[in-house]
């Protein structure tokens, strides 16, 4: 597991050699890292890519401190209240997925979160969600080439807004809360595609609140 709270080394995945700056910007530190991996026909895992997840750690202690702060990392660990307030609070984050598997293509990208993404919406905003998730998934345009090391940026910005970027140039932006909170699910939520990065986010994000 992954103590990132005083390091400024980037980081590497040990699965992939994939490697993740520790400070995106200069304000969003990596909290976890992990693997998204993929069953196809039910024959072989594949391994899609590598992802990190990032804080703003002033907002999670503006935030988050006042509630959380006398809690220690290991209470908080698998605390479904600090988990969701960590999805549902204002804080800048962003997940970085890093593409693996050199066969992808965008139109894969945008089934898979048609797939995962819509699931989630509709776990917490009920049926109609539709429009939503095309105007989310209708970002990832076929002309845009995904080979291995192309990198995704799904950025929560102040307000809730969901920034996407494509190796840094941007394709999309949409205000949503339910939406920001349907992709954090993914990585950080109750059945992440990682476990263990999940819970490195947890411990990760806690020892902000004790400082």
């Amino acid at each position: 597991s992954l103590s990132l709270a005083d390091c400024s080394a980037p980081v590497v995945e040990s699965k992939t050699g994939v490697s993740f700056p520790s400070v995106l910007g200069n304000s969003l530190r990596l909290l976890g890292i992990g693997l998204r991996k993929k069953s196809i026909l039910g024959l072989k895992n594949i391994d899609v890519y590598a992802f990190g997840v990032y804080a703003n750690g002033d907002d999670l202690r503006k935030l988050l401190s006042e509630k959380y702060g006398k809690l220690s990392a290991t209470e908080l660990k698998d605390n479904k209240d600090f988990n969701n307030d960590l999805m549902e609070a204002d804080i800048c984050m962003t997940v970085r997925l890093q593409i693996v598997y050199s066969k992808l293509s965008i139109r894969s990208v945008r089934s898979a979160f048609e797939e995962s993404v819509g699931s989630r919406l509709q776990k917490f905003g009920g049926s109609d969600n539709k429009e939503l998730l095309q105007r989310f998934t209708s970002q990832f345009k076929d002309e845009y080439k995904i080979p291995r090391g192309s990198v995704i940026d799904l950025i929560r910005e102040r307000s809730h807004i969901l920034k996407t970027t494509i190796d840094g140039k941007e394709v999309g932006s949409i205000q949503s809360k339910l939406l920001c909170r349907s992709i954090l699910d993914l990585y950080i939520g109750e059945d992440p595609f990682d476990r263990r990065a999940k819970e490195d986010v947890e411990v990760n994000a806690a020892s902000f609140l004790q400082k």
